[in-house]
Parts: structure tokens; sequence; C-alpha cells
């Protein structure tokens, strides 16, 4: 009998940890015009036009760990990762625009979402796209719709 038991324990173990490692690997769900790619995520389409204005308002709520901060008249501050431990007084992720680095995180603020094919954000801090530097803090590159 005790045999029994133990074999029906073993079984009830076995499919409970099958079902918490297949939880585990599961990819999240995947929003329509947003997915990763290369170790960046990417917005795409419908991720950019659905009316919120400003490439940085079209980022946030979309983008995992995107957090951003208003102080004063100054540029937002964009967390891309949790636990930031970075003492320094800039700890805004590198932004590009179609290639070429700007000097702050205003643009973001700028730039009309419509205006915008795709965005990539590295949180990690790299890409394996030529020309673009690493950053601690992260990279967003901005490509812009032609025509």
């Amino acid at each position: 009998m005790r045999s029994v038991r133990v074999g029906w324990s073993v079984l009830i173990a076995a499919v409970w940890c099958s079902g918490c490692a297949s939880a585990r690997h599961r990819e999240p769900a995947q929003r329509e015009g947003v997915f990763t790619e290369r170790g960046g995520i990417i917005l795409t389409g419908s991720a950019l036009s659905d009316g919120s204005g400003t490439v940085l308002a079209a980022m946030s709520g979309k983008v995992p760990n995107f957090r951003v901060q208003r102080r004063g008249g100054r540029c937002p501050e964009i967390t891309l990762r949790n636990n930031v431990s970075f003492t320094r007084d800039n700890v805004n992720p590198d932004v590009y625009i179609d290639g070429t680095r700007a000097t702050d995180t205003c643009i973001l603020d700028t730039i009309r979402a419509d205006d915008v094919d795709r965005v990539e954000v590295y949180p990690q801090g790299f890409t394996t796209r030529p020309g673009y530097g690493t950053q601690a803090t992260g990279l967003i590159l901005v490509f812009m719709r032609t025509g």
C-alpha cells in the first residue's frame, strides 16, 4: 500500500513540476506591433500609431520595465530596466534617430509617432546592428518613415 502512495506522490509531483516548467518558458503575450528580436523590443505599425501622439507616449505601457520621470523643465528621465544602481547624473539610455545619436531624451517627446516606422529598444545596452555604440543604461533606436 505504501508503494502505491509513493507512486501517486511522485506522479502528482511530476505533473505539477511540468506545469511550472511550461509556464516559466512560455513567451509573453505579444501585442499587435510589439515583439522581441535579437535582444530588443521592437515597436511597429499599430503600436506606434495608436493615437498616443509622441514617440515617448507611444512607448509607454508597451516596453517592459519602461519608466519615465519628469522633473521640472528637464528632459524625461527614462529607465529601461529594474534595479538601476547607477550613481551617475545621467541614467538615460542613448537615443538614435535614423543612426544619428541624439543629445538627450527630449527628442522622443517631440517626434510624432505617426512619423516613425519602427522603434527598437535594447534594455541591455547593445545591439548587433552595425554603427551603434553600447550604453549600460540601454539604447533606443528610432527609424523614421520615408516618403
